[in-house]
């Protein structure tokens, strides 16, 4: 009997290419080769699956990014040829098949974004600095992502928590960005097998120690 599950997706760092991704890559050779380009060209300069490229210019394409210069009356057989229309600037638009802007993720960029700001913050404020009309960010993710970046030794404690009294409480510990952890305007991102994964630098950064116990 034929296996028809779908393979899994790989962790980021293994569709990375210096650092980038496929599609962070083939948004950048789109960039460079701006006024008239196929699919074929950008994947050569992207050094992507053409077929990975294809669709995501067909996501540009809907989204409004790109258009296509071949008329729709053009025989099957021609080659499309597009041209960039509305530069997004260096990040990758992130889209949906039908070119919508994918949502997930958009708070965590928002959260590192803040990080660099604000200077030091408890979780409760940067959820609420992140937190736009669009992307809200629950003091939850906002805690879960602090820990993650403070394993990784991107964030240290200026404040710790205390409580206050009986019945009053306690205040939230306070964080800010360690010196020369900015490592570029990429999330790092906490993957699945909960190491975090800095795409700035193409690696992972911090992981889990395993428990030989449980093997």
């Amino acid at each position: 009997m034929i296996d028809r599950k779908r393979p899994k997706r790989q962790p980021a760092n293994m569709e990375m290419v210096g650092g980038k991704g496929s599609r962070q890559r083939t948004w950048e050779a789109v960039r460079k080769l701006r006024d008239d380009f196929t699919a074929y060209q950008v994947a050569r300069v992207a050094k992507a699956d053409d077929e990975t490229v294809l669709t995501y210019l067909r996501s540009l394409d809907k989204g409004g990014f790109i258009t296509c210069l071949t008329p729709a009356d053009a025989p099957l057989a021609t080659v499309k040829r597009y041209s960039l229309t509305r530069d997004n600037g260096i990040e990758a638009p992130r889209l949906t098949k039908d070119g919508k802007v994918v949502k997930q993720g958009l708070g965590t960029e928002a959260m590192w974004r803040v990080m660099r700001i604000i200077g030091d913050f408890t979780c409760r404020e940067l959820a609420a600095h992140a937190s736009t009309s669009e992307v809200k960010v629950s003091e939850d993710s906002a805690n879960s992502y602090i820990r993650a970046l403070k394993l990784a030794g991107y964030l240290v404690v200026t404040a710790e928590a205390k409580t206050r009294g009986i019945g009053e409480g306690r205040t939230l510990a306070r964080y800010r960005l360690a010196p020369g952890r900015y490592t570029g305007p990429r999330p790092p991102m906490i993957q699945r097998t909960k190491n975090v994964y800095d795409p700035n630098l193409g690696k992972v950064v911090w992981q889990q120690e395993i428990d030989h116990d449980d093997l």
